[in-house]
């Protein structure tokens, strides 16, 4: 008996597309290729191939390959960012968001630390994205406790934000800890940061 081989997209056929929607392909190949294997493992040569066009033209779109992992790093953030909201009619939108956010690193935990805490994280373009995030993601905290943004109050939130994120990568290796359990404890703590 033969091992199941893994199932690999196939490469498209050549085609030319407009570049904006070229570069949304590229990048949306790119985030497909997340789900299977790290960041650091993204092969742009791979991804040209599946897209059916060459690794130069690839590098006519993104200049390089920082650049490229950028985009791609940006469209995973703005993913993030579209799945951490509450649900509508939510009667807590402060656990609403919070859960949110958890659940979505419990879902991408790996993918998460390598993209913003690993290697890539240092690079300027990154860090911007990841920024971005949590600027984002203390506003809607703000937002749904209906506490003024503060220049203070916004640094503390950013500050509380960050060690949210920490203890939800943490807990994807440590199963006992449950998202319920990060969620009430960021509660209990935004509390006495608020206070």
């Amino acid at each position: 008996m033969t091992p199941a081989r893994q199932a690999h997209p196939q490469p498209a056929p050549r085609r030319r597309l407009p570049p904006e929607e070229r570069k949304r392909q590229l990048v949306a190949i790119g985030l497909q290729e997340l789900a299977a294997r790290p960041i650091h493992a993204l092969s742009v040569d791979r991804v040209a191939e599946i897209a059916g066009i060459s690794r130069g033209l690839l590098f006519r779109y993104f200049p390089t390959k920082q650049d490229y992992y950028a985009a791609v790093v940006g469209a995973a953030a703005r993913r993030l960012l579209r799945a951490a909201v509450p649900d509508p009619g939510d009667d807590d939108p402060l656990r609403g968001v919070v859960r949110a956010f958890v659940s979505f690193i419990d879902r991408h935990g790996q993918n998460y630390q390598t993209l913003f805490h690993g290697g890539f994280g240092y690079d300027p373009q990154i860090r911007e994205i990841h920024e971005n995030v949590k600027t984002t993601m203390a506003a809607r905290i703000l937002d749904a406790t209906g506490t003024e943004a503060s220049t203070a109050t916004t640094i503390k939130v950013c500050g509380w934000w960050t060690m949210v994120e920490s203890v939800a990568i943490d807990r994807t290796t440590e199963p006992s800890v449950t998202v319920d359990d990060v969620v009430d404890f960021a509660v209990r703590t935004l509390r006495a940061v608020l206070m």
